[in-house]
């Protein structure tokens, strides 16, 4: 009889009923962790293991509605955006191999959201939106590396959010598969997983709404259009 844990919802726990049932205690908002197991007590595993990696930062993001939030001075706050001018057939999806697209990061320290320390930005044609988006979080990953102060990566995308926080582990703990289809963008994806570990301990994320109130938000976004402006 198979057994499946579920994390992160409201229907948390382990199960040994047909998937037909089990099946809607997953498809709720938080999306929650779950995978299914031919043994309970690898089951168990699993969910232990799960339940104790939801204390991590790294695996929820807090949300800033109005670009505001509490700083901390010890702390880097890297900015991220990505972008496409997507004249294709799905926003995000399918573009033409002339479409621009761009992705930049800025990052501050401390309580000093104004003046940045770096900023980056690079643009291709071809590519689509979400593939900036989590480029713009692999180099933020990257630039994390090179310090030891605990890191905030600010996005405006909760796709990416989700994906990083949430759905990323899902595919990993499961092969690298997920049950709807193929994972788009597996590669960055994998990457971006690689990337985290070492620093998971100290990163978070924050959600701020975009080209709003942030000036951090409003750099980057700022940044990837005058990449995509000078795209030749």
């Amino acid at each position: 009889m198979k057994t499946y844990a579920i994390v992160g919802n409201q229907y948390e726990g382990l199960y040994t009923q047909p998937w037909s049932t089990v099946q809607k205690y997953t498809q709720t908002k938080p999306a929650p962790r779950y995978k299914g197991f031919t043994s309970a007590s690898a089951a168990q595993s699993w969910f232990d293991e799960q339940k104790n990696s939801q204390d991590l930062s790294s695996r929820k993001y807090s949300i800033a509605y109005d670009g505001q939030f509490k700083t901390d001075p010890e702390k880097y706050y890297l900015f991220t955006d990505g972008g496409s001018r997507n004249t294709g057939n799905v926003a995000g999806g399918h573009v033409k191999a002339t479409d621009k697209a761009a992705w930049a990061l800025a990052i501050y320290r401390g309580n000093n959201l104004t003046e940045p320390l770096f900023q980056a930005a690079e643009a291709f044609f071809g590519r689509t939106n979400n593939e900036m988006e989590i480029l713009a979080v692999i180099h933020s990953l990257e630039q994390a590396q090179k310090v030891t102060a605990p890191v905030v990566i600010v996005s405006d995308s909760k796709y990416v959010l989700d994906s990083v926080t949430n759905w990323m582990h899902n595919w990993k703990a499961a092969g690298w598969k997920k049950s709807t289809g193929t994972i788009a963008n597996l590669e960055l994806w994998q990457k971006v997983d690689q990337l985290l570990q070492p620093i998971a301990e100290r990163l978070e994320f924050i959600w701020v709404k975009g080209h709003a109130t942030s000036a951090g938000n409003v750099l980057v976004d700022r940044l990837l259009n005058e990449a995509m402006d000078q795209l030749k």
